[in-house]
């Protein structure tokens, strides 16, 4: 009771000072901590809005190839068909990145973003099969209307993942405001992408067919030109780069330079072209490969933008993950001194006393004690161990000695398998379940003969050998033991008579066949067995019975001339002779 008391004090002690050491962390770490989970939400809104823009930037691209298939003539070129297949393949794939669940939790809108890809899906089948309407039909036969309506719907199905991109935006900012400049701008610079796609693919239908511009296709035209100037505008004076001012530059002047110079000339001339005739100064497929290198500053403005915002947002984390790792640090060594004091004075003071008393109750109770080699370190206590590990020694001996007596008592001296007397215990053991269970007894033949001839080594050696052969064909709960001189029994946990009958007469068989070589004369011996098989209960009650009834089976065997199996019962039924090849149920049968 004073120890308890004891060790209840200290822990108390420890524990008060371990909460006294997390109230003082706690004002630093928890808005340490507050801030990691922040930033860790912000790094992850960005890469997902990144996954999305991205998404949309693959969706858009697959107009490219799309119009490309419609200004040729159907199957002319299969690089331009495996080409539609590829930006359609890796459409999908995009689309189907953003079915993987959130990291933020924003599941309260989920719905409306599952609705919005299922949206853009079915707009995207739609347009496919617009496009390869189209794509099917022979140049001459295609009208500009078909083949501007099939862009038309490609076009939409961008229109169609705005939706998309918005739920984004009004999810992630709702949580986090600061997101709400970023996102904004990030979709500013994929809407300019996608506007510059845009502007030619309005015109890609007439040019495609050779036929002059109709007012509407110059006023979509028109109309999204507008547009890109508009963003342009916004676009004035911001930093792509927030770190980086030089870079930010270059990448504007790569845009003003490429796209809004050499890109969108070329479709205002073609516009120009197109109010007048269908006589056009190139091809749509050669509009396609002029045009799409012009948007290439474009997605490497939204790039490196994208990567920039996720860069600053790891930034943030990869800072605050190491403040909150440097105060859980410093938190947690102070509370393992704490600890480690606490355990050095159980160790040392408390546990070794303890410890002596638990070994000393196992030692004269019997029971296995613990290693006492760590506890025996402590030097006030080294002398008191020291003499328990030598008693422990000391009953470790005599359990051993006592195992060995235990052993000789049960197994046979000179085959090793059990003994009568252990056969018996087995025997005239209670049985839980009442199972039947089969007996055979095995006799070996003219024995006597063996050891007359050859000497008693031999039939020593005999003996060896059958036991050997039994004990190898035996299943793990079957038990052999030598009966009496030549006499074996095998007790087998087979409810099946007539299964343990033909198992007995397969190990007759085995032993008849097998050859024993004397090593004193060189000689090679065959025996024989006489088995009797008998089926009946263990326990006080049963096994009197079978033991009887078994060497009565055997009595017949030896009596019918041996080398043979008989079983206990009728004798019409009971009699295997020798190189009997039908199943014992069978001869049964036949009998009957």
């Amino acid at each position: 009771m004073n120890r308890i008391t004891l060790e209840g004090k200290l822990l108390f002690a420890t524990v008060i000072v371990a909460f006294l050491t997390l109230v003082l962390t706690a004002s630093a770490l928890i808005p340490t901590y507050e801030s990691y989970r922040s930033t860790h939400d912000n790094l992850l809104a960005v890469e997902r809005f990144r996954q999305v823009l991205e998404a949309g930037t693959q969706v858009s691209a697959e107009r490219g190839p799309a119009n490309d298939i419609m200004a040729i003539e159907p199957d002319s070129s299969a690089p331009a068909t495996e080409r539609l297949r590829f930006f359609r393949r890796i459409s999908d794939q995009a689309l189907e990145a953003l079915d993987e669940p959130l990291a933020v939790d924003v599941s309260s809108a989920l719905p409306d973003l599952q609705k919005a890809l299922a949206d853009t899906r079915d707009q995207l089948r739609k347009a496919r099969e617009a496009v390869d309407r189209v794509a099917a039909t022979p140049l001459a036969e295609r009208r500009p209307e078909d083949v501007q309506a099939a862009i038309g719907e490609m076009i939409e199905v961008i229109e169609t993942f705005q939706a998309v991109v918005d739920w984004h935006v009004a999810a992630f900012t709702s949580r986090q405001s600061e997101l709400t400049a970023p996102f904004l701008t990030g979709r500013m610079i994929s809407d300019m992408r996608e506007y510059g796609g845009r502007a030619a693919s309005q015109i890609m239908g007439p040019i495609a067919t050779r036929q002059p511009l109709r007012d509407s296709h110059v006023t979509d035209a028109s109309r999204t030109i507008g547009r890109l100037l508009e963003l342009r505008a916004l676009m004035e004076g911001q930093k792509v780069v927030s770190d980086n001012d030089t870079l930010s530059a270059n990448l504007m002047k790569d845009v003003d330079a490429i796209f809004f110079g050499s890109g969108l000339d070329l479709v205002k001339i073609l516009i120009e072209q197109g109010k007048i005739s269908g006589d056009y100064s190139i091809s749509a497929v050669d509009l396609t490969h002029n045009y799409v290198p012009t948007l290439q500053p474009l997605a490497r403005l939204r790039t490196v933008f994208l990567n920039d915002v996720v860069k600053r947002y790891r930034t943030q984390h990869d800072t605050a993950s190491y403040r909150l790792a440097v105060i859980a640090l410093i938190t947690a060594s102070a509370l393992a001194v704490l600890l480690t004091l606490f355990r050095s004075i159980r160790l040392h003071m408390l546990d070794p006393l303890l410890t002596a008393r638990r070994q000393i109750i196992a030692l004269a109770e019997g029971s296995a004690m613990t290693n006492l080699e760590t506890i025996s370190k402590a030097p006030e206590m080294r002398s008191l161990f020291e003499a328990l590990e030598l008693l422990r020694g000391k009953l470790d001996e005599r359990a051993e000695y006592e195992a060995r007596l235990k052993m000789q008592a049960e197994k046979d001296g000179l085959t090793g398998v059990w003994n009568r007397r252990a056969l018996e215990g087995f025997g005239n053991a209670p049985s839980e379940h009442e199972e039947d269970v089969c007996l055979m007894l095995i006799d070996i033949d003219h024995f006597k003969t063996v050891n007359d001839t050859y000497g008693h080594l031999t039939g020593d050696a005999v003996l060896i050998e059958i036991a050997s052969r039994l004990q190898g064909a035996m299943r793990p709960t079957d038990i052999v033991a030598r009966y009496g001189g030549e006499e074996f029994a095998v007790l087998v946990s087979r409810s099946d008579l007539s299964n343990t009958v033909d198992f007995a007469e397969e190990l007759r068989s085995h032993i008849q066949a097998h050859v024993i070589r004397d090593a004193e004369t060189g000689m090679d011996l065959s025996i024989t067995v006489s088995i009797g098989v008998a089926s009946g209960r263990c326990g006080a009650n049963g096994w009197r019975q079978l033991i009887a009834s078994a060497d009565e089976a055997l009595y017949c065997a030896k009596k019918k001339g041996r080398n043979r199996t008989c079983v206990f019962g009728d004798e019409a039924d009971r009699d295997i002779v020798e190189g009997a090849l039908i199943p014992f149920r069978a001869r049964r049968s036949a009998a009957l």
